[in-house]
């Protein structure tokens, strides 16, 4: 099964399997600021959806990630990035498992669906059971803003290292495997979660 959202015809056939690089837009620091306060002042009058807010904290936070590089290095700048992001997303994991009050691959499914809202998102559902949910995404939407904005080189930091910890505090019986990522340069990225008996 592939699933289109907000997929215009013009984007209608399925990606290359080899994703094509293109040059990264060269966007300077005052130029991702003022992006930053008119996202921001745009955005305000409506609920923002989950792009949109990690468009805004990306435009926030880059210029501090890449000040923070010329101290101590940028991978270690990086690392603490990640870290951050990652404890972010076990709690907002454990936050869903309260708010649903069941943490079972069918609530995991159903979060999964909102993660393309407000961009394109096509995904192959591969295999959907009670223990198992394996799917390719061939279009990440979250990759796509990054690109645009000119900050995909942080979208693994950003946003992908959010997914296994999301996993983790929602269900700590539920396992992420992924091997690739768009964000790493890859055709799709993988996602096979596992919910184990014990």
């Amino acid at each position: 099964m592939v699933i289109y959202s907000n997929l215009c015809p013009h984007h209608s056939q399925p990606p290359s399997l080899k994703k094509q690089q293109e040059p990264r837009p060269d966007l300077s620091l005052d130029k991702q600021m003022l992006q930053y306060v008119n996202m921001k002042k745009h955005l305000e009058k409506k609920e923002l959806n989950r792009i949109e807010k990690r468009a805004i904290e990306a435009l926030a936070i880059v210029p501090v990630i890449r000040a923070v590089s010329q101290r101590i290095g940028k991978d270690e700048a990086l690392a603490i990035l990640k870290e951050v992001n990652q404890q972010e997303a076990f709690q907002r994991g454990q936050n869903m498992m309260r708010t649903e009050g069941e943490n079972g691959m069918e609530e995991l499914v159903k979060d999964v669906a909102s993660w393309g809202v407000g961009g394109i998102w096509k995904m192959d559902v591969l295999e959907q059971t009670s223990t198992t949910y394996f799917f390719n995404v061939f279009r990440c939407p979250y990759y796509e803003k990054y690109r645009e904005l000119g900050l995909d080189e942080f979208g693994v930091e950003l946003s992908c290292c959010r997914d296994e910890p999301f996993a983790r505090g929602f269900n700590p019986r539920l396992e992420l495997v992924r091997t690739k990522t768009i964000m790493e340069g890859a055709d799709c990225c993988d996602f096979r979660y596992y919910l184990h008996s014990k």
